[in-house]
């Protein structure tokens, strides 16, 4: 009874900290749960954390194409990426190193037993390794718009989570078109926001991520957009690769770049857009360098 009580204290007061919507209190009340699940899994599991050279994680924008990018990466015989665990969550309740690496584990199975559909996209490759693994040199987990927000809310947790894992970092961050990105959030949501409310809250996340970006180590950060990762996905796939410092086996790219579908979904076309919030959007984003570039037109 005193684990539950102290997890229940710890999902209180990050849960206050937060703000979560009510869908996030929702997997908020698992986490008891979860606690005594992953230390059970740790002490009937031989998993050889010791092999680890890094931690990966994903951070963004919802809706920017993180889960094909995970699904592919994840197929990688060396590398385990789990599907919106939301690893950061469980750091900040405490949850240990080993604790939160046999949930990424647990996860990424459960994920591709259940076929690995998310949003109406089958992103399961056959013949590949989703789900297991054969020399664990990478683990990590997919959550990039989540991951953005925990910045928001505690700028300091990359160097918790660097102290914890006790692994170098590895951070991917996928952009994607903001007028896209921001369509998709105010039509998306639980609750639809204005297209002002969604505009603000698509640049606080972009803050985040770009006082982030001035904080780590080059080769710690990898950067991307969906557009390119769509256009050339074999030769992104393969930087990706080398940024994880895993083999970028020939047959493994090509596999896994073949289910990359054809062009990107231009969000921006599904809203009514007025021009002088176009031409906000287009203002505000030339302040960051992985923005200015962008053609601001629906």
């Amino acid at each position: 009874m005193a684990v539950f009580k102290k997890v229940g204290e710890q999902i209180t007061a990050l849960s206050d900290a937060l703000g979560f919507e009510r869908r996030d209190l929702r997997a908020d009340l698992g986490m008891p749960w979860d606690y005594v699940k992953s230390k059970i899994m740790n002490s009937h599991f031989k998993w050889d954390y010791d092999e680890i050279e890094c931690y990966c994680m994903f951070v963004g924008y919802p809706r920017s194409g993180h889960t094909l990018v995970g699904s592919l990466l994840d197929a990688h015989p060396d590398v385990v990426i789990s599907h919106e665990l939301d690893a950061l969550r469980y750091l900040r309740a405490g949850f240990s190193r080993e604790q939160i690496f046999s949930l990424i584990l647990h996860k990424d199975k459960v994920f591709t037993g259940k076929g690995r559909e998310w949003t109406g996209y089958d992103y399961a490759i056959e013949g590949l390794w989703q789900g297991r693994f054969r020399n664990l040199k990478v683990i990590g987990d997919k959550k990039g718009g989540g991951s953005s927000r925990h910045l928001q809310a505690k700028p300091d947790i990359i160097e918790k989570l660097r102290k914890e894992v006790q692994l170098p970092i590895k951070l991917i961050h996928i952009v994607r078109h903001p007028l896209d990105n921001i369509a998709t959030h105010k039509r998306k949501w639980s609750v639809q926001p204005s297209l002002q409310e969604a505009i603000d809250s698509y640049f606080k996340r972009v803050e985040a991520n770009a006082k982030l970006k001035s904080e780590v180590a080059e080769n710690e950060w990898c950067e991307l957009t969906h557009e390119e990762f769509i256009s050339d996905s074999e030769k992104t796939l393969r930087t990706l690769v080398e940024f994880l410092e895993v083999e970028p086996y020939e047959d493994y790219i090509k596999a896994a770049a073949a289910k990359v579908f054809d062009s990107p979904s231009k969000s921006r076309t599904k809203i009514e857009w007025p021009q002088e919030m176009i031409d906000q959007v287009a203002e505000r984003s030339q302040k960051y360098d992985f923005l200015k570039d962008y053609e601001f037109t629906v």
